[in-house]
C-alpha cells in the first residue's frame, strides 16, 4: 500500500520530468530560431547586396543615357549645319549655272487689293466693341435697371403706407401695421436710393458705349467680314505659291531657306506648310522685304495687332 508521500515524490519526479522536456524544447525551439533568424539576415544582406549593385547599373544606364542625348543634340546641330552648308553650296552652284529664285514676295493688282481689304477690315474690327465689352456693359444695364425696378417700388410702398398713417385713427390695428409696413418700406427705399446711385455712373457710360457701338456696327461688322475673307483668301494664294514654288525647278529665296530649310520635311508636312504660309501672308500684309529674315525687324512704331501676327507667325517658325 503506498503513503502519501510516496505519491507526493512520484509526482514530483513526473513534474521534474515535464519541466525538462519543455526546457529541452524550448532549447531546440530557441537553436532552431537562431539558425532560421542568421538564414534570414544572410539573405537580407545577400538582396541588399544586390540591389545596391542593381542601383549602381541604374545609375550607370543613366549617366549613360544622358552622354547619349548630348552627343545626339551635338550630332543633330552637326547635321543641321551641314545641312544649311550643302543647301549654300547647291545655292552657289545653281547660281552660277543660271538658276532664279522664286520671288514669293510677288504683288499684283489682285493681292495689292485683297491686302487693303484686309488691313481695313483690321482697322474697322479694333473699333468695333469687343463682345465681351458689349455683355458687360448690358449687364451693366440689366443691374441699373433691376435697381430703378426696385427703387420704385420701394418709393410706392412707402407712399401707400404714409397714405394709410394719414388716414388711420391713432392707436388703431390699421395704423400699427401700416407704421410697421412704412418703417420697412423706408429702410428698403434707401437701400435702392444708395444701390440705384452707385450704380448710374456704370450705367449711363455702358448706353453710351452701346448707342456709339450701334450706330457704327453695322458698316464696320461688313468691313470686318470683307477683311476677314480678303484675308483668307491671301492664305489660299500664299499656300498655292509655296507649293509651286517648292515642287518647282527654281531657288527658294534666302529668308524661306533660312527660317524653313530648302524643302519639307518627311514629318509634320503639314505643320511646315502652315508655318510658311503664316510668314508669307505676313510678309504681303505688312510689307516685308528683308530677304535674310522671314519676319523682317518688327517696326518701333508697330500696331499692337501688328505685334500679336509678328509673335505668332514667328511661333509658328520655332515649332
Amino acid at each position: 500500500m503506498s503513503s502519501p508521500y510516496g505519491d507526493a515524490e512520484h509526482l514530483v519526479r513526473r513534474l521534474s520530468r515535464s519541466v525538462d522536456d519543455v526546457e529541452s524544447d524550448l532549447r531546440g525551439l530557441r537553436e532552431e530560431y537562431e539558425q532560421q533568424s542568421g538564414e534570414t539576415s544572410s539573405r537580407l544582406d545577400s538582396a541588399e547586396y544586390k540591389l545596391r549593385g542593381q542601383a549602381d547599373e541604374i545609375d550607370s544606364l543613366e549617366r549613360r543615357a544622358d552622354e547619349f542625348d548630348d552627343e545626339t543634340k551635338e550630332v543633330r546641330t552637326l547635321v543641321e549645319d551641314l545641312g544649311q552648308r550643302v543647301a549654300w553650296l547647291e545655292r552657289r552652284v545653281r547660281t552660277a549655272a543660271g538658276g532664279t529664285a522664286v520671288d514669293l514676295d510677288a504683288t499684283d493688282n489682285e493681292i495689292n487689293q485683297l491686302v487693303a481689304k484686309a488691313v481695313a477690315g483690321r482697322a474697322a474690327e479694333a473699333r468695333l466693341l469687343p463682345a465681351a465689352d458689349r455683355a458687360r456693359h448690358h449687364g451693366s444695364l440689366l443691374v441699373y435697371n433691376e435697381a430703378t425696378v426696385s427703387l420704385e417700388q420701394a418709393r410706392s410702398a412707402v407712399l401707400a403706407a404714409s397714405g394709410t398713417l394719414a388716414r388711420a385713427a391713432l392707436g388703431s390695428e390699421a395704423f400699427t401695421e401700416a407704421a410697421t409696413a412704412y418703417r420697412a418700406a423706408a429702410t428698403r427705399l434707401r437701400t435702392a436710393t444708395a444701390q440705384t446711385d452707385r450704380l448710374r455712373a456704370a450705367a449711363t457710360t455702358a448706353s453710351t458705349v452701346l448707342d456709339r457701338d450701334q450706330r457704327l456696327d453695322q458698316t464696320l461688322v461688313e468691313a470686318a467680314e470683307a477683311g476677314e475673307d480678303a484675308y483668307d483668301q491671301l492664305v489660299r494664294i500664299a499656300r498655292a505659291r509655296i507649293g509651286t514654288a517648292v515642287a518647282g525647278p527654281g531657288l527658294l529665296p534666302v529668308w524661306f531657306t533660312t527660317a524653313l530649310g530648302p524643302m519639307p520635311p518627311r514629318a509634320a508636312t503639314e505643320n511646315w506648310l502652315d508655318a510658311a504660309t503664316d510668314a508669307l501672308v505676313y510678309r504681303m500684309l505688312y510689307g516685308v522685304r528683308d530677304e535674310v529674315l522671314a519676319l523682317g525687324r518688327i517696326p518701333f512704331q508697330a500696331t499692337a495687332r501688328q505685334r500679336a501676327d509678328h509673335k505668332k507667325a514667328g511661333s509658328s517658325l520655332r515649332r
